[in-house]
This record gives structure tokens, sequence and C-alpha cells, in this order.
């Protein structure tokens, strides 16, 4: 597993080995047998007071997790799989990002996470010109997590964006991107 520092404390916490762990900072570019992974340095999602939700890290191993408080935000990392073959794919999971850490990534498909909050400013149109307006976008982190998994997947983004109004905000900035709304446990083509 790749991560953060916080990410190799808390994995611990919840049993994970240390030799299963590796911590990443961001500008990394690891080989795995011909498919590259780039570790990008990003920023987490903002409130509505431009403040993150749980902020810190974990500079040693802490108790195992019980709720999500117990999850410091202890930065923020996105990646991108540049494989031997196939189409490039950029992993974000938190809705902010450093448009300098994504220059020069041009993926082919990118799962962006949609915004809880407009603190950011521009978000979508700003990340989709950060990435060269991928060929493909793909929807992240806007389920409602607290429910079970059952298709079709429920909108929780709350006073945020919808994915409705995601889709149609890529499709009007990158009118050659497709939109790829995924539900659980059902596979994805991407190429």
């Amino acid at each position: 597993m790749l991560g953060t520092l916080t990410t190799y404390h808390v994995a611990q916490a919840m049993g994970v080995p240390a030799a299963q762990l590796s911590t990443v900072r961001g500008g990394e570019v690891l080989d795995f047998g011909g498919d590259a992974v780039e570790v990008v340095r990003s920023l987490h999602s903002r409130n509505s007071r431009h403040s993150v939700l749980f902020p810190g890290i974990r500079v040693g191993v802490p108790q195992a997790p019980a709720t999500i408080a117990d999850l410091p935000e202890g930065d923020t990392l996105a990646y991108q799989l540049n494989p031997a073959s196939g189409p490039s794919v950029f992993f974000m999971g938190a809705s902010d990002f450093d448009a300098r850490a994504l220059s020069g990534l041009a993926p082919d498909v990118a799962t962006v996470a949609l915004p809880s909050t407009s603190s950011t400013h521009e978000y979508v149109p700003r990340l989709l010109e950060a990435l060269d307006r991928p060929r493909t976008v793909v929807p992240v982190h806007w389920d409602d997590f607290e429910r079970p998994l059952t298709n079709p997947p429920v909108d929780g983004t709350g006073p945020g964006m919808s994915v409705a109004d995601f889709t149609d905000l890529v499709r009007r900035v990158s009118p050659r991107s497709r939109v790829v709304v995924p539900e659980y446990l059902v596979p994805l083509t991407l190429g």
C-alpha cells in the first residue's frame, strides 16, 4: 500500500503489517513491472468555512479508528496509473487540487471527486483544464457511504454539487469528455 505517513500509521493500527506499506509524499514515479504509478501531491476538500473537516496528521501508530473523526486528513495524494498498454488513469479522492502538481499528466481517464461545497473556486473547470480535458471522466466520492451498497447509488453530495450538475458542467466545459457514472460492483469500460 502506498500512502502518506498518516496512512502508514493508521493502516498499522488496523492490522496491516508495516512490510506491506510504503510512505510517499508526491512526486514519486514508481515502476511496477513496466506499469508506472505517479504519486501526485494533492489537497483535501474544504467545508463551507474553507477548512478541512478533520485536520491533523498521525506521527505514530494510534488506537484503531472507531469513527470517521478518528481519521485525520493527514495530507492528501492523488495517483496516476500509466500502464505499459491501455489508458492512463488519474485517481483522486478529495475535491481540491494543486494545479501545478497536475501539469503534464494529461490522463485518458480521470476519476474526479465531487465537491461538497463551493469553497474551491471554479473546481471542475480548473481541474479539467489542468488535466488537459481527459477523454473519460468518472465522478467519485459522491455516494452516501453510510447506506448499504445498492444500485443505483444514492447521491450523498447534500448541499454540494449533485452528480447531474457535475455531468452537465463537465459536458459544458469539456464537450469531448465522456462522463461515466459508476454503480456498485458493476465493471466499467474506460478505454
